[in-house]
């Protein structure tokens, strides 16, 4: 079995700096807290059900980069329906999103993405993988 397109973008976000965590969030709803952990981003294997973005229909893939050197400024903040009120969350600096979609047609997509390093650093990470899942798809096609 191929590893998930998502697995394969975070796995190498994450390889690319040891302070990135990610955290799946859908409607103000965080279902994935901050983690290093792949086994909670997707199902990997034929009998997962409905485990990280394979839960829903559209979600957010936060990026966040831990940073004890950082102010309460600096500080990741988003709206939480379960607090009805604004989250911030310590050490945990945003550095990026993945807009996520799975509507039930078994095609996993990246519809859009947000990179707040001015180097561009998630962009050129999410330009090699999808560069790379393409050709292996087209392997397996022909």
């Amino acid at each position: 079995m191929i590893r998930p397109y998502l697995y394969r973008l975070l796995q190498e976000i994450l390889e690319s700096n040891k302070n990135y965590r990610y955290m799946i969030e859908t409607e103000g709803h965080v279902e994935v807290k901050p983690t290093r952990d792949l086994t909670k981003c997707c199902n990997l294997k034929s009998d997962d059900n409905y485990i990280g973005v394979d839960n829903f229909d559209e979600c957010d893939i936060h990026i966040l980069e831990y940073d004890k050197d950082t102010d309460v400024s600096q500080w990741n903040e988003y709206y939480s329906e379960e607090h009805d009120d604004y989250v911030r969350q310590k050490y945990l600096v945003h550095v990026g999103a993945l807009r996520w979609s799975n509507w039930n047609t078994g095609v996993e997509k990246l519809w859009d993405y947000l990179d707040r390093n001015p180097a561009q650093k998630l962009s050129k990470i999410i330009d090699k993988v999808s560069k790379e899942f393409e050709e292996e798809l087209d392997i397996l096609n022909v």
